[in-house]
């Protein structure tokens, strides 16, 4: 009985610190128009839009939303990809933005992090100055409207 009581306790604190309750993150740009939704993909590789694009005004600049440290910024086949790892570990990747941040610079909530470019003729954009943002844990990719609060509960409607 003892045993079973020492797993269930074991238990019970892994899934606490697994499932806690996101961080609300300040938006990388104060107002910003929604072009595509995340949308989950059914299996681990299927097709899915992993994130949100928005659209930003002309050389308008993009800010961290929260603090962390620069892991990624350059070139990747035809765009420039920016990403930033919070202490809690999550991953957040910018696209089609540039940066003078390097790897290893960290980074405040609220400081610029980059403004939009392209970087390579090949690469055709979906939509006019539009901006990739992706938010990634241990278990996958996350919607980033959970982090924005802009996400709205669920409604049960019977």
């Amino acid at each position: 009985m003892f045993r079973l009581l020492a797993i269930f306790s074991v238990l019970l604190s892994v899934l606490g610190q697994e499932f806690r309750p996101p961080e609300i993150w300040a938006k990388p740009v104060p107002f910003f128009q929604v072009e595509r939704q995340f949308l989950a993909p059914v299996s681990l590789y299927g097709p899915g839009h992993r994130g949100l694009d928005f659209t930003l005004e002309d050389n308008q600049k993009i800010l961290a939303p929260t603090s962390g440290r620069i892991t990624f910024s350059g070139p990747v086949v035809d765009r420039n990809i920016v990403t930033i790892t919070t202490d809690t570990g999550y991953l957040l990747s910018f696209e089609q933005i540039c940066s003078s941040l390097l790897p290893g610079d960290f980074i405040q909530r609220g400081a610029k992090l980059g403004q939009f470019c392209l970087i390579g003729e090949a690469y055709k954009p979906h939509c006019r100055s539009c901006v990739h943002f992706s938010v990634r844990s241990r278990r996958g990719y996350l919607n980033p409207e959970l982090f924005l609060g802009s996400l709205s509960p669920s409604i049960l409607k019977a």
